[in-house]
């Protein structure tokens, strides 16, 4: 087993922050983080917060959090504006939704409400 792969199976904080350094230096502009590293990132909330490991492997709090519960947010990724349908069962009372444009602008709207007080909001 190669150094690497044996963070990934006993992670510890620094050698999981390695491995993402070193992801993220050989990484295209668009890749996701591969399902190892969150996996190693997951694994690590058993001996930090979540708030910690976020800060040190410079990760989305709210995506950690999701992935730590079982419900991995995804990404949804288009070319033009299109619907999305959001499963009410993974939404909870806290998300998150962003937006960016191929030029790299970007927009992020926070809610912290059930599907339903949004759409009464929207209604209203």
């Amino acid at each position: 087993m190669l150094p690497a792969e044996a963070e990934l199976h006993h992670p510890t904080l620094e050698g999981v922050h390695a491995l993402f350094d070193q992801w993220r230096k050989n990484k295209k502009r668009r890749d996701p983080i591969p399902a190892a590293l969150w996996q190693a990132a997951v694994s690590l909330t058993t001996q930090y917060s979540i708030n910690q490991v976020c800060r040190r492997l410079h990760l989305s709090y709210n995506e950690l959090k999701a992935r730590t519960q079982g419900h991995p947010l995804v990404p949804v990724t288009f070319n033009s504006p299109a619907f999305i349908e959001l499963d009410p069962v993974r939404v909870t009372t806290e998300w998150v939704i962003e937006i960016e444009k191929p030029s790299g602008e970007r927009m992020k709207i926070r809610g912290n409400c059930t599907m339903g007080e949004l759409a009464r909001a929207f209604w209203r």
